[in-house]
């Protein structure tokens, strides 16, 4: 099942057209805690990971940017009250620009460079990811505006999307034949016995997953290193041993 996630009906209307039996279009409100609240009420409490384990999120919608223009997904995700920052595993099945979002409770009128800001992506990832694998998350933003949202109306915001959209429709074609060609494979436990972090768990999940298409079983690479981890740090070292063996250095 794949459900897709807006804070606006304006944003959500060109997106109707993807909607089938498989896939829901889901408005959520604007703001952090809306976006939440609209994620835990469409996976209540009950659920497990492995029930939800067939499972795709996206969150879409606009965004501003000093210079950046165009569709972009989210490589990091950054919650600016907190300062957390969250790391979508993109498993690179996506032929798509990636850009970091700062989320934050107002319109940043001062962007720095290179950033996309939004009001929605840092809870949507959290609330996500209490259920769902950071493989099968994905934040899709198409800039609206650097900062100044005066003449960003409902139909400014319809007409951005409806240009995406064939883009939009071909990045989530891409994540199901990609995610439909691999085998799920729970991490839990190792990212368990080293103490990761969520940063770290996308560390884990990506060497494993090389380890595999290299015809090696990553489980075992990281199961052989967890008798000696007794720390985060202990973890993150066994992390970087792993990363020199497969990749070299």
């Amino acid at each position: 099942m794949i459900y897709i996630f807006t804070a606006l009906e304006c944003e959500a209307k060109p997106l109707r057209t993807l909607e089938s039996d498989d896939v829901k279009i889901i408005v959520t409100g604007t703001g952090r805690i809306n976006a939440a609240f609209a994620v835990g009420r469409t996976f209540p409490s009950g659920l497990t990971r492995s029930d939800l384990k067939d499972t795709l999120v996206f969150n879409i919608g606009c965004c501003g940017s000093r210079e950046l223009d165009g569709l972009y997904i989210a490589d990091k995700i950054t919650d600016e009250p907190s300062g957390k920052d969250m790391y979508p595993d993109l498993q690179r099945i996506c032929n798509v620009r990636e850009a970091q979002v700062i989320s934050s409770d107002r319109v940043n009128k001062d962007p720095l460079s290179g950033i996309l800001y939004d009001m929605e992506a840092s809870s949507f990832f959290q609330a996500s990811s209490k259920l769902i694998s950071p493989d099968r998350i994905f934040v899709l933003k198409a800039v609206s505006d650097n900062g100044y949202t005066e003449d960003i109306t409902p139909s400014v915001i319809t007409s951005l999307i409806s240009r995406h959209l064939a883009e939009i429709k071909e990045i989530t074609d891409s994540v199901i034949t990609g995610m439909t060609n691999r085998e799920y494979r729970d991490y839990e436990d190792i990212y368990e016995g080293f103490h990761a972090s969520e940063s770290m768990k996308v560390q884990i999940r990506e060497l494993a997953e090389y380890a595999y298409s290299t015809g090696q079983d990553g489980r075992e690479l990281f199961c052989k290193e967890m008798n000696d981890i007794a720390s985060r740090k202990d973890g993150k070292e066994a992390i970087l041993r792993v990363r020199a063996y497969l990749c070299g250095g």
